[in-house]
């Protein structure tokens, strides 16, 4: 029996937000956004949901947004002046301020550094600067990386916290260095501190921009894509680059548990549009289940994948997928 639109849209916003935005635990002073697709402003949420588990069972390219976690990162003007001298490669490599100005060479640097030294002491017990690395995968076009960096941060912090930024494209993977001043531009202002949920949220904000310029980008957390490997840091990656031989990654070892929630929730979404009444939504469920069976997790608790030959062309209340592809099966 087909299920209407509305019934299957309902269902499919619940789960969508399960999986892509899973909650994190509480802070006693929150700072963060709330995420999921509840709190976010969308004209269609449903249409935004298949098109996040399109980019997602396709495997479409990951954005990287990461905070460099190097001793002393930020602690004073020193260890700032030494971050924006490496950014610009002293002076070589531009930097872009968040009012737009173009500090080209040492003298404009050095201007940077004066001006944050006004309010920043040359050594801090706490962080005055925040250093994060926006990065795309290998082949990604750097100019059109820089600018949807350039539109995110002003987005993102535009009229509340100064920075400069700098593309970088000496590795497979052109990335852009923010150094953003943690004290708001407002006096009363709270400083920036960044949590868990902010870090998701600048990863989907950059993927979005990304997309705006026609590059095909996805910010998904790592257990709803089934990624056990470790990540690459980027001292690793800029050693890749110097010996020009890849980094073999470490796989840690499958745990059932730590993805139960995304595995039951990837089931749910397939199982609902399975009983769409709409062509296309089947067809996606048929992705589901496929993109389900090559992860190295396929199966927890009565949820498993098996091989399958039966047609959907017809609404069923469980995934039924052709011989090429796998359905889900709940075991009884």
């Amino acid at each position: 029996m087909a299920r209407p639109k509305r019934f299957i849209d309902g269902l499919l916003v619940n789960w969508g937000d399960d999986l892509f935005y899973p909650p994190v635990r509480p802070t006693k002073t929150p700072t963060s956004k709330p995420l999921g697709w509840a709190n976010i402003i969308i004209p269609d949420k449903p249409a935004a949901i298949r098109a996040q588990i399109t980019r997602t069972t396709q495997k479409t390219p990951e954005v990287m947004v990461k905070i460099t976690s190097k001793q002393g990162a930020g602690k004073g003007m020193v260890a700032i002046a030494n971050h924006l001298d490496y950014i610009s490669r002293n002076g070589k490599v531009n930097l872009e301020d968040h009012e737009g100005r173009l500090l080209n060479g040492r003298a404009d640097v050095k201007d940077i550094k004066n001006d944050w030294a006004e309010d920043i002491p040359e050594v801090s017990k706490r962080r005055e600067t925040i250093n994060v690395i926006f990065s795309m995968t290998k082949g990604s076009p750097a100019a059109e990386v820089k600018e949807a960096v350039r539109d995110y941060l002003k987005q993102e912090f535009g009229g509340k916290h100064e920075y400069v930024f700098a593309l970088h494209t000496d590795t497979d993977n052109p990335h852009v260095h923010v150094c953003i001043k943690m004290a708001s531009i407002k006096k009363r202002s709270k400083r920036l501190n960044p949590r868990k949920n902010d870090l998701q949220r600048w990863r989907e904000g950059f993927a979005q921009s990304l997309r705006k310029y026609g590059i095909a980008a996805n910010a998904t957390p790592r257990k709803t894509r089934g990624v056990t490997q470790q990540p690459l840091h980027q001292y690793q990656l800029h050693q890749s680059a110097r010996q020009q031989h890849p980094i073999s990654r470490k796989s840690a070892k499958p745990n059932v548990e730590a993805h139960t929630k995304e595995i039951h929730a990837w089931a749910n979404i397939a199982n609902v549009l399975a009983k769409s009444e709409d062509l296309s939504d089947r067809a996606l469920a048929k992705e589901v289940v496929a993109f389900m069976a090559e992860q190295p997790i396929r199966q927890v608790g009565n949820i498993s994948v098996q091989k399958s030959n039966v047609d959907i062309s017809t609404p069923t209340y469980q995934p039924q997928l052709n011989n090429y592809l796998l359905e889900l099966n709940y075991k009884k």
